[in-house]
């Protein structure tokens, strides 16, 4: 099925981790590397009582990243990362 819309979703330090902080292991300390991920979902999930973003039976392309620690193999979601 083709996708007809995208989402990204961040809070504020989420933001601000991946624009702005080095991508460091807590376990290690050694680099990270972003992977960014995807999954498909229906786009009515998405919608509020008030305000329907998208259009039922539609499907939205959301992204999230994944951090892998290169030497250690450690992954931590950016959500996991910005509350540390």
């Amino acid at each position: 099925m083709k996708k007809q819309s995208f989402r990204y979703e961040f809070k504020g330090s989420e933001l601000s981790y991946l624009l702005f902080k080095k991508k460091r292991c807590p376990k290690c300390g050694g680099p990270m590397e972003k992977n960014r991920c995807q999954e498909m979902t229906d786009g009515s999930v998405f919608n509020t009582n008030s305000v329907p973003l998208y259009i039922k039976g539609r499907q939205v392309k959301q992204y999230y990243y994944v951090f892998v620690c290169k030497s250690c193999g450690s992954s931590y979601t950016l959500s996991e990362l910005s509350d540390r």
